[in-house]
């Protein structure tokens, strides 16, 4: 797929440049952009990792997996959102996580370590590249520890609930559209699918929430939310 500055333009990791600058940048470090099909993975754990890569289309799954083969998703990265940054800038460049296509998605492969060459040399476009970069970065950790603060809860009841109140504050209302199936869902919470399923089905005879496949409701009050 040809990308263009005006696919791009408004995604935050490219603020603050213009057209003549982003072509220079891409250009001069090499930057390139692959697609993915839905379903494949990305990059396996173990592989090295070397080009931060900014989503331009689609949704990828951050995913640790075990010996048993149980997956579970470590955090899911959309339009605009970086993945690879965290093995791309650190001195073991080697993945410990496999990124997974979870529907089409064409991406833009940053070579970090040309990046920061040019940034070195003080040169405008290409700082204000890294610095877009490590606010990402930054957005993303704070993603992670709300995953992390979800997922500590004692049962399940109670890390739906964390996770509800997450999407009703990102919605700002009460109800809203979860963009993760029962499998993803199940993944994300680090629990068991048909487990997920009975609690839902329970919650909502128990008056706590309303649900049609992805669309839930939340039913009891804002301020006896976790």
């Amino acid at each position: 797929m040809k990308y263009t500055f005006e696919m791009v333009k408004e995604l935050r990791a490219f603020h603050g440049l213009q057209e003549t600058e982003f072509n220079d940048v891409i250009k001069s470090i090499g930057a390139y952009s692959k697609h993915f099909k839905k379903g494949g993975y990305i990059t396996l754990a173990e592989e090295e990792i070397r080009c931060v890569s900014v989503i331009i289309k689609g949704t990828v799954h951050m995913m640790s997996e075990d010996i048993w083969g149980n997956r579970s998703i470590l955090v899911f990265m959309n339009r605009g959102d970086l993945f690879g940054e965290s093995f791309a800038c650190s001195s073991n460049q080697v993945s410990l996580v496999n990124f997974y296509a979870a529907s089409d998605v064409t991406a833009l492969y940053i070579p970090f370590d040309k990046l920061l060459a040019f940034a070195s040399k003080d040169v405008g476009p290409y700082r204000q590249l890294v610095q877009n970069i490590m606010t990402l970065v930054a957005d993303k950790n704070v993603r992670i520890l709300q995953k992390l603060e979800i997922v500590s809860k004692r049962n399940l009841r109670d890390k739906l609930m964390a996770y509800f109140s997450y999407m009703a504050k990102a919605w700002g209302r009460m109800e809203f559209d979860v963009p993760l199936g029962r499998v993803a869902l199940s993944e994300y919470l680090c629990v068991d699918r048909s487990a997920l399923t009975r609690e839902l089905s329970r919650m909502q005879a128990d008056g706590l929430i309303e649900f049609e496949k992805n669309h839930f409701k939340i039913l009891v009050p804002a301020d006896s939310l976790t």
